[in-house]
């Protein structure tokens, strides 16, 4: 037994308590957060006070690797402690299967209550890790189709603490667990210009320091009930930054410790089972959390979990990192990577082997010098990967999360027009991946032809690689150029002629071209290649209501609900037939449920309101319209269907005032009817 097995045995036997099953626990991950960027990690760094008072009353880890450098992918592996090509989530936007066995699942199936709190659509429910969570509060907004910016897909930290917390005060009477993400490390850097959120810092540096602020604000309010003494709480990231190392600026790309090394910090409760160390620098994995976290308080862990509990499970194993990233989306080779002791393995076109104990930084490759070291790890490459069930083939992105992803970023849709694997090597298109990063972040600000300009010579210079002509496509489109955006987008399905994005935008193209059957017949092909792609079926559920083909478009809009439950076009428009069949009651539920995902939709609010009219339900209908013109000022259908509410009271002057406003909205909008409300 190591020295490590020692020293936990003697801690839990002098410990003078333990830890049960009805300890509170918290998982904190902060997204994006690079360990040696906490003064607690390394000395010389800015301090992060908070997160430095955890690692003081606690376990602090200093070796621990994500297997997968990208949020969505190394969260499902967090939850479930299985490896992504086991469970399947090798790329944003790719569901968790609905048969894992979850961390929350677990703690659920033994008493807990169970909370949520995310700050990214990267975890939106729809993807799955959901599973086993009484509460999972997250991003909601993605139908909106006048933003294309990521603010609507991020929330500020302490807006999710804030949640986090009503959710704690209301459950803290019983055993809880509770999950709290938050994204703000995570590009864009949108930090609040708030003199008093920042201290000279900018960019990465500012967002840090924010961070520990709002956990700072989080722990006085667990310390207030006490909670803070009795709760297990275990802080950690999903994946780091590159933040210029080894040419990367942000993450996914690659598998060095830039991205893969992330921070792991253990408070104990007090007086409770904990390791006899302060610190602990033996290599760890992020599959490791969930069964330390389960022998902590006691519960067994289920026999599908890959990772070691760190409290009792001692002994060096294998740590292990992947990245399809540049392989789906740049047309390069998958990278892997095992942690063995000091020595890191990276499958490659050109292999990789270093020595982080004297190169922490991984500028060394000392591959050729020993090559039988790298031949031995490569062996439990393949051998670990054999001992774990085979996931299946993960489904592509929707378009509707490509979408909210490329607002983040990300990029969705396999580069990939053959089932031979590229042999490209990732470092040898880091430039260009780079540069193509540089065009999309052009675009975001607004330089459009100034992307476009540069996705070309790209485009030109790697034809192979499909996100090249889908992203010029984009920006084509967001310029009204539509017959030249379908151009790309057939350039793209020549080269990948199963990439159902590329049909999908090429639908839309059609769609705005009018060219409806040419449209369909895209979206057919979109669900033919993939039957989730969710926006393909509002796309078509549009063109059928504009046809009025209603049943058709019902059917679309029911399969939307079986995808995504809380798809705000799926409700909105399933009301609208339900009131235009006078089934008041269903429509109200609808419209209700298109409200809950987008409480700022006027034309929801309006058309709810005129539901309540019909209904005779007139105080009702007069808060909903006002919340319309409230949202909407110009709205002048709100202003008019007011009116006939204040008709209807009685009230003549408060109803013309809205009648003029409504005309002076717009000019076309006549009176009509005056017992008839507009949506």
């Amino acid at each position: 037994m190591s020295r490590f097995g020692y020293l936990a045995l003697a801690a839990l036997a002098c410990s003078p308590g333990y830890a049960g099953p009805s300890t509170p626990v918290i998982l904190v991950s902060v997204d994006t957060l690079r360990a040696d960027h906490l003064s607690c990690y390394q000395a010389g760094r800015r301090p992060t006070p908070h997160i430095d008072g955890l690692a003081k009353n606690g376990t602090l880890f200093s070796q621990v690797s994500s297997p997968f450098p990208l949020t969505l992918p190394a969260h499902a592996a967090l939850l479930t402690s299985t490896y992504p090509f086991s469970n399947g989530v090798e790329d944003n936007g790719i569901p968790l299967q609905s048969t894992a066995i979850t961390l929350a699942t677990v703690l659920k199936n033994a008493g807990y209550r169970t909370g949520a709190f995310v700050g990214s659509f990267v975890l939106d429910r729809r993807f799955g890790l959901n599973r086993g969570f009484d509460v999972y509060d997250g991003p909601l907004d993605v139908h909106n189709k006048t933003t294309s910016g990521a603010v609507e897909r991020k929330r500020p930290g302490a807006r999710v603490a804030e949640a986090a917390t009503r959710w704690v005060e209301r459950n803290s009477s019983a055993p809880f667990f509770l999950f709290l993400h938050l994204y703000d490390l995570h590009l864009p850097y949108d930090l609040p210009q708030d003199p008093s959120l920042r201290h000279g810092e900018t960019g990465y540096s500012a967002e840090l320091a924010y961070v520990d602020h709002v956990l700072a604000d989080f722990l006085a309010f667990l310390n207030r009930c006490l909670l803070l003494q009795k709760a297990l709480i275990v802080f950690t990231s999903d994946h780091g930054e590159g933040l210029g190392e080894h040419g990367e600026s942000t993450h996914g790309y690659f598998i060095y410790q830039s991205t893969v090394h992330v921070p792991l910090i253990i408070r104990w409760p007090t007086g409770s089972r904990r390791l006899a160390q302060d610190r602990v620098d033996e290599p760890a994995s992020l599959l490791d959390v969930a069964p330390t976290i389960l022998d902590a308080i006691g519960l067994p862990r289920p026999g599908g979990m890959r990772g070691r509990s760190l409290i009792a499970d001692a002994g060096a194993q294998e740590i292990y990192s992947e990245s399809l990233y540049a392989r789906n989306h740049f047309g390069c080779a998958i990278l892997r990577s095992v942690r063995l002791g000091p020595y890191k393995y990276i499958q490659a076109p050109k292999p990789e082997l270093y020595d982080l104990a004297s190169d922490p930084n991984e500028q060394r490759n000392i591959y050729e010098r020993d090559r039988s070291r790298a031949t031995a790890l490569r062996e439990r490459i393949i051998a670990l990967r054999g001992s774990s069930p085979a996931g299946r083939k993960p489904p592509s992105p929707t378009p509707e999360t490509a979408a909210a992803l490329r607002s983040l970023g990300y990029l969705s849709g396999s580069t990939s027009s053959s089932h031979l694997e590229p042999r490209v090597d990732p470092k040898d298109r880091i430039g260009d991946f780079e540069r193509y990063l540089g065009a999309l972040a052009v675009a975001s600000r607004g330089s459009v032809a100034e992307s476009e300009g540069l996705l070309e010579k790209l485009r030109d210079k790697l034809p192979e690689v499909v996100d090249i002509p889908i992203s010029l496509g984009v920006n084509l489109q967001q310029l009204g150029e539509y017959a030249q955006a379908a151009r790309e987008f057939k350039r793209a399905l020549k080269e990948a002629p199963g990439n159902a994005q590329a049909h999908f935008e090429l639908a839309h193209c059609y769609f705005r071209l009018r060219q409806p059957k040419d449209a369909v017949r895209e979206l057919k092909a979109t669900l033919a290649v993939e039957p989730w792609y969710t926006r393909a079926d509002e796309l078509l559920a549009e063109i059928l209501i504009q046809e009025k083909d209603f049943p058709q478009a019902r059917s679309h809009l029911n399969h939307l609900l079986s995808v995504d439950p809380d798809n705000y076009t799926a409700h909105f428009n399933l009301g609208v037939f339900e009131a235009m069949e006078k089934n008041w009651s269903v429509a109200e539920q609808r419209m209700l449920s298109a409200l809950h995902t987008d409480p700022d939709s006027a034309e929801a609010h309006n058309t709810l309101g005129s539901i309540y009219f019909q209904r005779g339900k007139l105080e009702p209908a007069r808060r909903q319209f006002e919340e319309a013109i409230r949202l909407q000022t110009r709205l002048a259908s709100a202003h008019y269907n007011l009116g006939l509410v204040f008709q209807q009271q009685g009230k003549r002057e408060e109803a013309a005032q809205e009648f003029r406003a409504a005309l002076e909205a717009d000019r076309s909008a006549g009176p009509g009817s005056t017992d008839s409300p507009q949506r």
